[in-house]
Formats: C-alpha cells, sequence, structure tokens
C-alpha cells in the first residue's frame, strides 16, 4: 500500500469487475499480477473488486486508464465499472514552486 503521505503523487483507482462465472479464480489470478493491483473479493456470481495503485512519475503522462484498459482485456473478463478514483497530484505538496 502507498503512503499517501510521500513526496510523490499516487493516482488509486477503485474497479469493480464481472468475469464469466467458471473463470472468476483464473482472472482473479491474472488481474493481481498487473503493476499495482490487488484483488480484494470475488464472487461466485463474477464480481470482483480490485485496487490499483499508480505513483505518478510524469504528471502528463498517467498510466493507470492503459492498465485498467488491458485488464478489461483479459480473456474471461465480461465488464469492468471504474467506481473510486483518487488522484493527489494536486495537493500543495505536490505542486511546483515557481520563483
Amino acid at each position: 500500500m502507498i503512503n499517501l503521505l510521500e513526496e510523490t503523487p499516487v493516482n488509486i483507482a477503485g474497479v469493480m469487475f464481472v468475469a464469466h462465472p467458471s473463470k472468476v479464480s483464473a482472472v482473479a489470478k491474472e488481474l493481481g499480477q498487473f503493476p499495482g493491483a490487488e484483488v480484494h473479493v470475488t464472487g461466485n456470481t463474477g464480481n470482483m473488486v480490485v485496487t490499483i495503485e499508480e505513483v505518478i512519475t510524469n504528471p502528463k503522462k498517467s498510466k493507470l486508464i492503459d492498465i485498467i484498459t488491458d485488464m478489461g482485456l483479459v480473456n474471461g473478463v465480461i465488464s469492468s465499472s471504474l467506481i473510486f478514483h483518487h488522484n493527489d497530484a494536486g495537493l500543495p505538496q505536490h505542486q511546483e514552486v515557481k520563483s
């Protein structure tokens, strides 16, 4: 888990994935291997809750949406829905000081 008090800003997304019920275990395992991803809950109907944390190294080029998009292409995934997003790049400690 990322420490939100660190100097580097982060993106955190909560995503609900629905997988084919017969593929839940395999899909959950594969989703958990994506960078910053953690599968928290899976259900026998195919629902699963996943968080993805991205340390922002370049504020103008986030990779989070690419990761979520790629996760949605995993064999067995039926749908995905972004249910939570946090980006702390706008916090004062992450703003450039202009002289």
